[in-house]
């Protein structure tokens, strides 16, 4: 009788814990290419890049806790002020998830464009309250270079994702 929402809330703690467990895999991997020269100051933020994909492509709900503990996670592994990177990975949540119920159909032919969007505006936020809160204005360089990378990384995931989903549709067949 009470078997269904058992087997429910341990289906959504079981989905969570491997959302959050693969999303920790994907910081180090982001701390590890600050490893690479080519990244010395600015890593890509791979990070807001699959929160944005699991949402808005793959239908898969991240918890904001777990977004909450993975930002202070985050701030910690890198040293930054507690919690601006769980309000940055919250506000992409915030933003994709206003995007996705917004007028904007599930097309994606132009989710190069809606990334661009959520991610600049989640950033100038957190930006601007880093200012606020350090009371210094950052070097623009490392900060335009982080923005440019991630921007172009985003349509190379996606189409080796799409390609990755060809070639498993033309195996089924």
């Amino acid at each position: 009788m009470y078997i269904k929402p058992i087997f429910y809330f341990f289906n959504k703690f079981s989905n969570n814990i491997l959302c959050f467990f693969l999303l920790f895999f994907l910081i180090n991997v982001e701390i590890s290419f600050g490893f690479f020269l080519i990244f010395d100051n600015s890593i890509p933020s791979l990070l807001s890049i699959a929160i944005y994909l699991c949402l808005r492509k793959f239908s898969i709900h991240v918890s904001s806790f777990s977004l909450f503990t993975l930002g202070l996670l985050y701030d910690v592994l890198l040293g930054s002020n507690i919690g601006i990177n769980s309000m940055f990975f919250l506000l992409i949540k915030y933003f994709t998830e206003h995007l996705k119920l917004s007028f904007i159909d599930n097309s994606s032919k132009d989710d190069w464009i809606h990334f661009t969007c959520v991610f600049i505006s989640s950033f100038v936020i957190t930006f601007l309250l880093n200012i606020i809160v350090n009371l210094t204005i950052p070097d623009f360089s490392p900060i335009l270079f982080h923005l440019g990378v991630t921007l172009i990384i985003f349509p190379f995931l996606v189409l080796s994702i799409n390609f990755i989903h060809f070639i498993t549709k033309l195996i089924k067949n």
